[in-house]
């Protein structure tokens, strides 16, 4: 049984790092499309919802688009904002490594703190991978986006 767990935790160990380096890349790459839209996605996307109110002169298909992704990045952007938490959750585990007696329920409660962070940089890759996704889409409007936004802002 432990020797199952540590071998889980050793494969959560290097998926975690995969998701990093995905959710890094990732991150590199918003906003190299359109500033001016990349910087209407920030956060939760309440720049684009404000310019987007004034419905300017989007295709269907494009408006169906970005309602539809703005929608997944207001499902995913509250648990994608735990960054912090993360990195305290983390150095719990990494205290309890260092100074807990190592046996089959420390693994276990290893396994659950990675499988909760990997949750997190889950949902910041979904996150920064649909505002790419959007910037691609939005970059023939976004002339008439910054300026519904900063009319309204």
């Amino acid at each position: 049984m432990t020797d199952t767990l540590k071998l889980a935790d050793f494969f959560l160990c290097f998926f975690l790092i995969s998701l990093w380096f995905g959710d890094f890349f990732a991150k590199q790459n918003v906003g190299k499309t359109s500033t001016y839209i990349s910087e209407l996605l920030k956060k939760d996307a309440k720049g684009l919802k404000l310019a987007l109110a004034n419905a300017p002169n989007l295709s269907a298909e494009a408006r169906a688009l970005t309602e539809k992704k703005v929608r997944v990045i207001n499902r995913w952007y509250f648990l994608a904002n735990k960054t912090g938490t993360m990195l305290a959750i983390l150095a719990l585990q990494q205290a309890l490594v260092i100074y807990a007696k190592q046996n089959w329920g420390l693994v276990a409660i290893e396994i659950s703190i990675l499988v909760i962070c990997g949750l997190i940089l889950a949902a910041d890759l979904r996150v920064n991978i649909v505002r790419n996704q959007l910037e691609k889409v939005l970059k023939p409007y976004e002339d008439r986006l910054w300026f519904e936004y900063r009319l309204r802002s």
